[in-house]
């Protein structure tokens, strides 16, 4: 595998150097194993003293990706776990050697290492984030964040707006504001607008905080429960200061938990409405969130009146999903709402009025001029919220498919690789 990536791609800069490294040690690896085999064996060459080999190599690949993916990773960085992982194998070599010498050797190399580990920048994954911009204009790396779940990397373009991507995909903006709206904010806005009386709403996926952040903005809001299942994202809201007092809002319960196992454990929590700004339909286990079996068990999560409003990522799928699911589905820019009783239909004014009771911490209007929030009720009046038997579903080119668990059609059979 290495050496055919190193014929056919370029070997330049820091990507060069990671597909040499993974050469040599995958070298390495090879060279050692049988040599520890015979090792293990030399003495009497018995079913039983082979089988001890084969046992602990077994046991070493269990325990380490339990070990590293489940628990270092939550406390190191991967350059750092990566050294440490090093430094346990010259510990386990010193022990193992007779000689003095190599024992001393092995002892300077363990603490030249820990000493690396210490001292040496973040420097590997700082390289493989580097990011262009559409113009090929590279992007400055605000922060990074590493645990268990992957990495969140915020960048900063040339209008100094922060984007953040999560898995090396892009997640959103951490904006609120309709007057800089870059990032399609007027669509949280959407929800105080045609539910402005809800009082209990749980929200699957923190994301950038950004539109849970507009949600605290409802006047009628007791409380709002947000599930997140990488702590990371809380994480990041809290090194910025707006997205920080979402956090420290008492009205809002975040939980630390998969969406769905949490719904499944909550059999009786009812809500208003459900939000979820769902990552891009093609990603793995995206299934999970637009599947029928899910918009099922969330829609027996709701109360009377009350919607599921979900980001389709522009799989018109997940709005045949969403219809077969609920009686009645609308489509909002790339949103999906599936209610269980028809929307109103709004008048600017009633925007324009439902806009205007939106406050910050229940103090601070959201939009201090009337031209701000003119601006606002345009923006949103502007994108028409369509009824389900109005969705243009001709660009498909085919028939409409439902999503479900286990044909998991938008990760698959219609994901990024078969568009």
């Amino acid at each position: 595998m290495a050496i055919a990536l190193l014929i056919y791609f370029p070997i330049q800069g820091i990507f060069g150097i990671f597909i040499i490294s993974i050469f040599f040690c995958a070298l390495a690896r090879g060279i050692v194993f049988p040599i520890v085999h015979h090792l293990g064996a030399e003495q009497k060459k018995t079913g039983a003293a082979i089988s001890n080999v084969y046992f602990a190599n077994v046991i070493g690949c269990t325990i380490s990706p339990i070990l590293i993916g489940f628990y270092l990773l939550d406390i190191f960085t991967t350059q750092q776990t990566y050294f440490l992982v090093i430094f346990i194998t010259l510990l386990t070599a010193m022990l193992c050697v007779k000689e003095k010498w190599l024992k001393i050797a092995t002892a300077i190399a363990s603490i030249m290492v820990i000493t690396t580990t210490l001292t040496l920048p973040e420097e590997i994954i700082h390289s493989l984030a580097k990011r262009m911009d559409d113009d090929g204009k590279p992007l400055k790396l605000e922060k990074l964040i590493e645990n268990k779940h992957g990495f969140i990397q915020v960048y900063l373009n040339d209008k100094n707006d922060e984007l953040v991507f999560g898995g090396n995909v892009y997640d959103g903006m951490l904006n609120t504001s309709l007057t800089n709206n870059h990032n399609g904010i007027e669509r949280a806005y959407l929800l105080p607008v045609i539910a402005p009386h809800a009082k209990n709403i749980l929200v699957i996926g923190l994301s950038t905080a950004s539109w849970t952040r507009v949600l605290t903005s409802m006047p009628e809001l007791e409380s709002m429960t947000v599930i997140e299942l990488n702590p990371a994202y809380p994480q990041l809201a809290g090194m910025y200061p707006e997205m920080q007092k979402f956090l420290q809002d008492k009205r809002v319960n975040l939980i630390t938990d998969d969406g769905r196992r949490w719904l499944n454990k909550n059999p009786e929590k009812k809500f208003d409405f459900i939000l979820m700004n769902t990552t891009f339909h093609w990603r793995n286990y995206s299934s999970n969130l637009l599947s029928q079996e899910f918009l099922t068990l969330a829609k027996a999560h709701l109360n009377p009146n009350g919607f599921i409003y979900f980001n389709t990522t522009s799989s018109l799928d997940a709005h045949y999903t969403s219809k077969a699911v609920f009686p009645y589905s609308y489509s909002y820019m790339n949103m999906s709402l599936a209610s269980l009783n028809p929307i109103p239909e709004l008048t600017k004014e009633q925007v324009e009025y439902n806009l205007s009771q939106l406050k910050w911490e229940n103090v601070q209007p959201v939009f201090s001029s009337q031209a701000e929030l003119e601006n606002a009720a345009s923006q949103i009046y502007g994108k028409p919220l369509i009824p389900y038997e109005k969705i243009d579903f001709s660009s498909l080119n085919r028939k409409p498919e439902v999503i479900t668990d286990t044909n998991m059609i938008t990760e698959y059979k219609y994901g990024a690789f078969n568009q």
